[in-house]
């Protein structure tokens, strides 16, 4: 009994009966009492048995049915394993298939990237190429990703959505797929099919390309169609149900990560706009100062931090600089850095010194739940002293680079952090920045990680910003020994490190003075690498703003942002003699150059960079005696010195000067230091003497009476000033005011 029928094995599972005449008796055989006998007179459902032996008795009938039942069973059996071998095997390969698709999709966070992975897996595995539709604003769909053998269809198929985009309310796909979210065959493609897709010379056209039948089916996350998958193939070879199940299997997993990116995308987004719009896009343009900033997050995670800088423009042409850290990442952490840096700010605008400020600052702190300690760093610049006052709260110490010195640490009273519940007087640091000075104020992240104290970290950076400035210096020497035009600049711009910073060359190989055009240098070339850029911009460049860091392949971190903004030129220029003019933008590259940051950093960045230019002359500079006629002679000297600026028609000024002159000269009993500064649009006139213990205040010693003759210098000068202000210099005071200049009355 081989090569059994299927109708014979259906007869089979149906009962067996004997050939006419040889019916068992009643009541015998094998359906004695089973309510299965089969009906007189019905067709045998399988073929006759022939006999064995002399006859075809009781006993015969049913050795024979026994036999046949056998071999029947034995069939079936092997039947049911070859199915049952080549359904394992399509199971297995499906569940693989699927298995490595999930695992590719998980793999990134990037929509984009997810939608070029579900195209890519759908070619060649389920058909010659396949296009990833995603829904749009309005009635739009798009052509999200794309993958197919022939480059020639791809090519075509671009070129046919340019000409007619599809929309929801097509009855072709992909559009009728997005709008009712059910898949849609083509078996092949018709002419009336062919002319609703596409229009032009790309109907001509898709007749010259291989064509076969095609399946779109819809890409669903939580309920919503997110866009749609269409999968083709170039031949006859159509699809299977097997293979209809595989593409709807890859669009819904692949639509579930789409929507999870696109999740992680939103909450990322709003968490970085959130501290984007924590830190100051631009610094501003000052006069005497040149200042780079940059924020950098760290790649070990995926969430923001509580490094923070600003900067602040006070009265006076002065500028508050600040930079600060709050303890731990994420949101939390962000939110707090934003509220502690608008007190700061708030402070700052109210001129309080870096040492009271930083004690408001910390009672701040104390009042916010959930905050363990911070800390902060805030100097204060005076262009025209050429002094900066510095105050610190735990922070590292700045870094401090005078022309033609080597960068070392200021020594400062470092402070407690903010938060720590000490109520400790924090002091203050006065140090004089001449032109060409730079201070460098950063967080602990560019300097600290898991595999390098900070200790280390600071000594490292040092050390490397001291090579990294005496290489442009060796070059200049050298550019003057060859007769070269002597311009330098630093490596390009750095985006994120993708490998540590080479070493630079060591210092002992950088000769100190330029060789003899007769010797010339044997040692490796130094000004090779700042010949890479000469210099761009000779004027003041004031640019800046935010950037995306450049990564390589796929990340889990895709929202992350760099922001770095500066104010001055470009480049480095050391035309002629004199120390080399670094600018703020490319010291702080210098930095982080010499930081050799690791490819991935566990804390986030801050870095501020500040470097001072001289300011252009004061109109008039006049030291006078504590005598009542230093206030004539105050007078006359500032009238004289508006008459040759072609400046006129500032009685409000002239009278405003004997007012404050009168005021140091009974009060300070110091000699007087007075100093005039045209400014764009506006002068600027200040006082200093040597008695700072008690700081004036408009109004203090006047009375209720109206003809009160004390009081009311301050009054006047707030009355009639555009801004003033009276600070503290590091042996005395400083009384200032502004006056706006005409449009006409100025050079």
């Amino acid at each position: 009994m081989t090569g059994l029928s299927s109708a014979a094995v259906a007869g089979s599972a149906a009962g067996l009966r004997p050939p006419p005449g040889n019916e068992p008796p009643a009541g015998t055989g094998p359906w004695a009492g089973t309510g299965s006998e089969p009906r007189a007179g019905s067709e045998p459902r399988v073929g006759a048995v022939p006999a064995t032996g002399g006859g075809y008795g009781p006993e015969g009938w049913a050795a024979t049915t026994a036999s046949v039942g056998r071999a029947i069973i034995r069939e079936l059996t092997a039947a049911r394993r070859r199915r049952s071998h080549v359904s394992a095997g399509t199971t297995l390969d499906q569940f693989a298939f699927l298995a490595d698709a999930s695992l590719v999709l998980s793999s990134s966070l990037d929509p984009q990237r997810i939608m070029e992975m579900i195209a890519a897996l759908a070619v060649p595995r389920l058909g010659t190429g396949a296009v990833v539709w995603l829904r749009g604003d309005g009635d739009v769909i798009r052509m999200a990703g794309s993958s197919f053998l022939d480059a020639k269809s791809a090519d075509f198929l671009r070129a046919a959505v340019q000409l007619r985009p599809p929309t929801l309310d097509q009855n072709t796909p992909p559009g009728i797929v997005v709008r009712t979210g059910q898949s849609h065959y083509i078996p092949c493609y018709t002419e009336r099919v062919a002319r609703e897709l596409f229009v032009g010379s790309a109907y001509e056209t898709f007749w010259e390309l291989p064509s076969g039948p095609t399946i779109t089916v819809p890409m669903c996350a939580r309920g919503h169609v997110l866009g749609a998958l269409s999968v083709g193939r170039a031949g006859p070879h159509e699809f299977t149900a097997l293979d209809v199940h595989l593409v709807e299997e890859l669009a819904r997993r692949g639509g579930a990560a789409l929507d999870n990116a696109q999740l992680f995308q939103e909450v990322e987004e709003s968490a970085l706009t959130l501290q984007r719009s924590m830190l100051p896009a631009h610094p501003p343009a000052l006069d005497g100062m040149e200042i780079a900033m940059e924020y950098r997050p760290g790649t070990a995670g995926t969430e923001v931090g509580g490094d923070f800088y600003d900067v602040i423009v006070l009265p006076g042409g002065r500028v508050g600089v600040a930079i600060g850290d709050v303890m731990g990442r994420g949101l939390h952490a962000a939110a707090v850095m934003g509220q502690l840096r608008a007190a700061l700010r708030a402070y700052a605008l109210e001129d309080w010194g870096p040492a009271e400020l930083l004690a408001r600052l910390d009672r701040v702190v104390d009042s916010l739940p959930g905050l363990q300690m911070a800390t902060s760093m805030y100097a204060v610049y005076d262009p025209y002293s050429g002094r900066a006052t510095i105050a610190s709260a735990g922070h590292p110490p700045p870094l401090l680079v005078l022309p033609d010195e080597q960068p070392d640490y200021l020594v400062l009273e470092p402070g407690l952090p903010l938060g720590t519940g000490e109520k400790d007087q924090f002091s203050e640091t006065t140090v004089a920045l001449p032109p060409g000075s730079a201070l460098v104020m950063f967080t602990d992240g560019l300097v600290e990680s898991r595999r390098r104290p900070v200790a280390d970290g600071l000594e490292h950076l040092r050390s490397g910003l001291a090579e990294q400035i005496t290489r442009p210096r060796a070059a200049r020497d050298l550019d003057a020994a060859c007769d070269e035009p002597a311009a330098v600049d630093v490596p390009a711009a750095v985006d994120v490190p993708a490998a540590p910073a080479a070493p630079a060359a060591p210092s002992a190989a950088v000769p100190s003075a330029g060789p003899s055009p007769a010797q010339p240098p044997t040692g490796p070339s130094l000004a090779a690498p700042e010949r890479r850029i000469r210099e761009r911009r000779s004027g003041r460049d004031r640019r800046g703003g935010y950037r995306r860091p450049r990564t390589s392949g796929d990340r889990r971190r895709t929202g992350s942002f760099a922001a770095r903004s500066w104010s001055g030129p470009d480049a480095v220029t050391c035309d002629g003699p004199g120390p080399i003019q670094e600018t703020a933008r490319t010291l702080l590259e210098r930095c982080l150059l010499a930081a050799d940051l690791p490819p991935r950093t566990d804390d986030d960045i801050a870095l501020l960079v500040l470097v001072t230019r001289p300011v252009r002359p004061p109109l008039l500079e006049l030291a006078l005696p504590a005598v009542g006629s230093s206030a004539s002679h105050a007078r006359v000297a500032v009238r004289g010195a508006l008459h040759d600026a072609g400046i006129g028609s500032l009685d409000d000024a002239i009278l405003l000067v004997s007012e404050v002159v009168t005021n140091a000269v009974l009060h300070a009993r110091s000699d007087l230091v007075l100093r005039a500064t045209l400014e764009p649009g506006r002068l600027r006139i200040s006082v200093e003497d040597r008695e700072g213990s008690a700081l004036p205040r408009p109004g203090d010693e006047s009375t209720d009476q109206m003809d009160a003759e004390h009081g009311w210098g301050l009054l006047l000068v707030e009355a009639l000033a555009q801004a003033w202000g009276v600070e503290t210099t590091p042996d005395g005071k400083r009384v200032w005011f502004e006056m706006e200049v005409p449009g006409g009355d100025h050079p």
